[in-house]
């Protein structure tokens, strides 16, 4: 004969806390790495900051507008500049603005850039001769994407939105002179590149502490509710 008790227990099923700690895991694993997504800014890559150098400066693109993709870069040329040019960049028509004085070299994407594919911008710039070892040239930039825009125009390269720099006089990732000769200044444009990527890490490493009290906050309440339950059913 079956009892009221007999199905009351076949009603009651095991309560099974790893699939709620899995889902906070996931959660958690989102917010840490959603600093490090945010951390990445648009860096200025020069072949050569030699003073008087002619130089083709790369402008490193690697996010859109808060997911939005990319459609329009625009960077201002410092006013130190002497003299821009323009270079041709697959998938990307090239103009210059001059109005008021300054420069803007202006790159449209003939197809939106997807947020999260990398791609570098180039144009050519003659450093002034008469700058100082340590100097710095700022190029304010305008990313304008399908949804928003990213002003990357701050002076304070601590800020969320530092503007490319180009350091006249920069020493390489060897410790040499950035243009040490012909060869040295054919080689700049890729130290310069890893020296972009250590910024970049740096980024990450100071978000990382806040990502990992997140992750721990999450776990921990993960962990609180399944107690709970673990006691309701008992």
């Amino acid at each position: 004969m079956t009892t009221s008790t007999d199905r009351a227990r076949r009603r009651i099923r095991p309560f099974r806390p790893l699939p709620v700690l899995a889902g906070a895991a996931a959660a958690a694993a989102l917010v840490l790495a959603a600093p490090v997504a945010a951390s990445a800014h648009v860096h200025a890559e020069p072949s050569s900051t030699e003073p008087g150098a002619r130089a083709d400066i790369a402008f490193a693109i690697g996010h859109g507008c808060d997911g939005s993709p990319t459609t329009a870069v625009e960077i201002e040329v410092p006013a130190e500049i002497a003299a821009v040019g323009l270079i041709a960049n697959p998938g990307w028509d090239v103009a210059i603005d001059t109005a008021d004085g300054t420069r803007t070299v202006v790159f449209t994407a003939d197809e939106p850039l997807p947020d999260g594919v990398r791609d570098t911008l180039e144009l050519s710039a003659t450093l002034p001769d008469d700058a100082a070892d340590g100097t710095v040239l700022a190029f304010p930039t305008r990313q304008v994407c399908e949804v928003g825009e990213s002003a990357w125009t701050d002076a304070d390269q601590a800020s969320d939105t530092p503007a490319p720099i180009v350091t006249i006089g920069a020493a390489d990732a060897h410790g040499r002179g950035a243009d040490a000769g012909h060869d040295a200044a054919a080689g700049a444009k890729g130290a310069d590149s890893d020296a972009s990527a250590a910024t970049a890490g740096d980024d990450g490493a100071a978000a990382m502490p806040i990502a990992i009290a997140a992750l721990v906050v999450a776990l921990a309440a993960a962990a609180l509710a399944a107690v709970a339950a673990v006691r309701r059913r008992a």
